[in-house]
């Protein structure tokens, strides 16, 4: 899909959305990890890292890729996103505690559940015709 010509639209923002399908038997991990997830994203938006976050739950939905939540950034813009590595580290750091701690969350992580998807989106504003 090739993508129309900007005259038709302005970019905005930047979103991230994460797609989680839960392991059988692994829903209060999983809730563990969540909870870590959102310190750490509290910690990025006090800093000005993220505009915002927001995780839900799946009402209905068809198709093989099936999930359970969803979690959502935003970022005010792609530049933004694009030197988030180099200011996010110290940040994580400060909310993890320490390196184990950041480790062992990324291990309950990988323990609670699987990553169904993930996708950027770039936001737009339509402009009037």
């Amino acid at each position: 899909m090739s993508v129309p010509a900007q005259q038709y639209f302005s970019y905005t923002g930047v979103t991230r959305v994460v797609k989680f399908r839960i392991r059988d038997g692994k829903a209060s991990e999983f809730y563990k990890y969540a909870a870590n997830i959102s310190k750490a994203l509290e910690a990025e938006k006090s800093a000005g890292l993220i505009t915002g976050f927001a995780m839900h739950h799946t009402v209905d939905f068809v198709g093989v890729d099936k999930y359970d939540v969803s979690l959502v950034i935003t970022y005010k813009d792609m530049a933004t996103f694009d030197t988030l590595s180099k200011k996010v580290d110290p940040i994580l750091a400060k909310a993890y505690g320490t390196p184990e701690n950041r480790a062992a969350n990324s291990k309950m992580g990988d323990d609670s559940c699987e990553v169904v998807s993930s996708e950027l989106l770039r936001d737009i504003v339509v402009k009037p015709q």
